[in-house]
């Protein structure tokens, strides 16, 4: 038994990620990974050739091994393989090799290639002239790695703005609370009753669920602009900053161009600049008070903050779908952001309601609820039970377009804790067939 058990894990690191050890097909079914909760990441990973299975057991059934930990080595394949790191614009006068970084990394070694071209763009926090590839990585070395090689590729994800309140995370330092920001706010990674276990090891099936979320992100923030298609129509931003005594302003306005019918163009950018105005005038209404309640109680005064952004998902040349946070922090605990989606028929200037994406006879209603409940059955994040948790969409129901998909959302505190974050839920728009309004998107 012990010879058996010291094969599997010899043939962890052989078949991990080599080309040609490739098992996936777009059905893979692992032995192991039945009802585990991240049977729908493991087989995602393994479609796109991210992951894979280490080999088979007794029976000839092939295993993932959903809770083994994953090593240093494995981790920089499977970044590597994910975002496609290259030599970038770096000049060398030679070729480098590992060795010539790391005494502990073998040329010939399978995992050589990926942990030379992480170090050349600076992935890992790791420092020294030894990597120790057989070390397990923690879930904050992941984090960190997650966040240096989206900087790396240069590739700008829009994400909530959102500080998460866990309980092991005070003592990190301001750069490792940053990675912990971005995994969390971009969904990538999340923590569990109220707390990101930094310093856990990182499991395989995590690691499934971290590569697939990251995955997406790449895929969706590296798409051609849809405004590049247009010769005239097209989204700006415009940017208002100010610094003021014991507040922070900083906000993202989103500005189209090029309308054909310029009074109704705006008409439009007209709602968003007194949105804006508005929600300025909403955080510093409180702020007198407060400043005064500290002074006179003794506590101290922490910066307001007005903060938008902006993320356009698609605009066509009637159909313009985006949608802006507006964070506000004004004291307390944490701050708050409100998620606002604008659908707007740019042939009429009309916002489209979710119900106005659909032919009238359709059920689109109990379809989406069926989906969402699925995928909240199926996900690993913490919903509200009973009354408090999700009961149906509304035919206000929020939601935006993105390339191919409708994106329903939920606010903070609507289906889950605020630590949960805004939950989103995405459905392909060519699952609703023919019940779409025709030439909408």
């Amino acid at each position: 038994m012990l010879k058996r058990f010291a094969a599997i894990i010899a043939a962890i690191s052989f078949l991990f990620f080599m080309p040609s050890q490739v098992i996936a097909s777009s059905d893979l079914i692992f032995s192991d990974t039945k009802d585990h909760w991240a049977q729908s990441y493991i087989a995602k990973a393994a479609q796109q050739n991210l992951m894979q299975g280490i080999g088979k057991n007794e029976q000839g059934d092939i295993i993932f091994a959903p809770n083994e930990l994953v090593s240093r080595s494995q981790a920089a394949a499977v970044l590597e393989r994910a975002f496609g790191f290259d030599y970038d614009e770096q000049q060398f006068a030679q070729k480098p090799v590992v060795l010539d970084y790391f005494q502990d990394v073998g040329e010939q070694s399978w995992y050589a290639n990926a942990v030379l071209l992480c170090t050349i763009n600076e992935i890992f926090p790791f420092k020294g002239d030894h990597f120790f590839p057989d070390r397990t990585i923690t879930r904050l070395e992941m984090a960190q790695a997650i966040q240096s090689s989206f900087t790396a590729q240069n590739i700008n994800v829009v994400m909530i703005m959102l500080m998460p309140d866990f309980n092991d995370t005070k003592n990190l330092s301001n750069e490792e609370m940053n990675a912990v920001v971005f995994v969390h706010n971009t969904g990538i990674m999340k923590g569990n009753d109220g707390n990101f276990r930094p310093y856990d090891n990182l499991t395989r099936a995590e690691l499934a669920r971290v590569i697939t979320a990251c995955k997406e992100l790449i895929d969706l923030n590296t798409q051609p602009d849809s405004s590049q298609a247009q010769a005239s129509l097209s989204l700006e931003k415009k940017i208002l900053k100010e610094q003021q005594e014991n507040m922070t302003v900083d906000l993202e306005l989103p500005l189209i161009v090029g309308m054909a019918d310029g009074t109704l163009q705006d008409e439009i950018n007209s709602r968003w600049e007194k949105e804006a105005a508005d929600f300025r005038q909403e955080v510093a209404s409180t702020l007198e008070e407060y400043v005064n309640g500290a002074q006179t109680y003794g506590y101290p005064v922490r910066n307001y903050e007005a903060v938008s952004r902006v993320q356009e998902s698609f605009l066509s040349d009637g159909f313009l779908s985006l949608y802006i946070d507006y964070y506000s922090y004004t004291g307390g605990a944490h701050g708050f952001t409100d998620r606002r989606a604008y659908n707007i028929d740019l042939t009429t200037g009309r916002e489209l309601r979710l119900s106005d994406l659909f032919a009238p006879d359709f059920n689109y209603i109990s379809i989406i609820n069926e989906e969402i409940k699925k995928q909240i059955q199926a996900g690993d994040e913490i919903f509200f039970d009973g009354e408090l948790g999700f009961q149906s969409i509304t035919e206000n129901q929020p939601f935006y377009i993105e390339e191919g998909n409708l994106v329903i959302y939920f606010g903070l505190y609507e289906i889950a804790p605020y630590a949960a974050g805004i939950q989103e839920f995405r459905f392909p728009l060519d699952r609703f067939g023919n019940n779409l309004i025709a030439g909408l998107f």
